[in-house]
């Protein structure tokens, strides 16, 4: 009875050490410190331009955390499966007030193809550093009101 006992809480404790360590490469993520706006957009799309939706959502607001594949279909117009084609050509802050900046990316829905999509991209400044904010979300909030009036001025 007790060798059984030793041996249980050996293999929890073995389980337990695994599932601590990730299993996966989440848990080395970090987040580019000091970037400008733009910085923060071009992370968050190269990130998810190569599938790797957990770095891309440490550029996202808190707030708008949980809706990581929102933001990718907003700022990009496509999904984590079809954005490995799309390119993003350029990204400019149209304005900014405060905590809040709006900014204008210019992507490419298809490599070598003449089509070109512009998206608004609302930011908020937290601790010193810029995240994207869902769009949606910026107009449901009060708390935005300032970035949303950003924003339609686009």
């Amino acid at each position: 009875m007790k060798n059984k006992f030793l041996t249980v809480a050996v293999l929890m404790m073995a389980l337990l050490l695994t599932a601590g360590c990730g299993g996966g490469n989440d848990s080395n993520l970090t987040r580019q410190a000091n970037l400008s706006p733009e910085a923060v957009i071009q992370n968050f799309f190269e990130a998810a331009k190569s599938s790797r939706m957990n770095e891309a959502a440490l550029y996202v607001s808190p707030t708008s955390v949980g809706d990581t594949q929102t933001v990718l279909k907003f700022v990009t117009g496509q999904s984590s499966a079809t954005i490995k084609n799309a390119n993003l050509l350029s990204v400019k802050i149209v304005a900014q007030q405060g905590n809040y900046a709006a900014a204008l990316a210019t992507m490419q829905t298809e490599q070598n193809s003449p089509n070109l999509v512009f998206k608004p991209v609302g930011l908020e400044k937290i601790n010193g550093e810029w995240y994207i904010v869902d769009y949606d979300q910026i107009f449901r909030e009060s708390k935005y009101q300032i970035l949303a009036q950003l924003l339609t001025g686009i």
